[in-house]
């Protein structure tokens, strides 16, 4: 025979709520983590990004002294126009290729260091920081005057 609704035990009452409390916080947690992940990533890109962009500008430069002038320009350029702002940015451009006489083959790095503050990628306020680097090389045109 069966027992009336009535008189069922009363045990699980409630715990569909107790499961909601529990699993909706881990489930913001997990979407702002990443979408951390994501913008930590996209930030690396443009980090990236602007070192092609800054070894592509010292190729065309005439001297050695103007390319590492136009370089970090770029570099710099390239990093607000994106918004990506680093609170210690390094610039490292290797122009020992200038020295080399027309028609010898050489390359122009780039090095960039990004320190990105975590407060303006996640959440303001947020402490913490990452640092991001990357690395480009541009080949010089094996024709053209270069002054060192």
């Amino acid at each position: 025979m069966r027992e009336p609704a009535g008189n069922r035990p009363r045990t699980a009452r409630g715990s569909a709520a107790v499961e909601v409390a529990l699993i909706v916080p881990m489930l913001i947690v997990l979407v702002l983590a990443l979408a951390g992940a994501w913008r930590i990533g996209w930030a690396r890109g443009q980090v990236t990004e602007a070192a092609a962009a800054g070894a592509r500008a010292a190729t065309l430069a005439g001297s050695a002294s103007l390319a590492v002038q136009q370089a970090t320009a770029a570099i710099e350029f390239d990093l607000a126009t994106v918004d990506v702002h680093c609170s210690a940015l390094t610039v490292q451009i290797d122009t020992a290729a200038f020295g080399t006489a027309p028609g010898t083959h050489g390359t122009v790095s780039a090095e960039v260091g990004c320190t990105l503050d975590l407060a303006d990628v996640l959440v303001p306020g947020l402490p913490g920081s990452v640092q991001l680097e990357a690395q480009a090389s541009e080949a010089l045109d094996v024709l053209r005057e270069r002054t060192p």
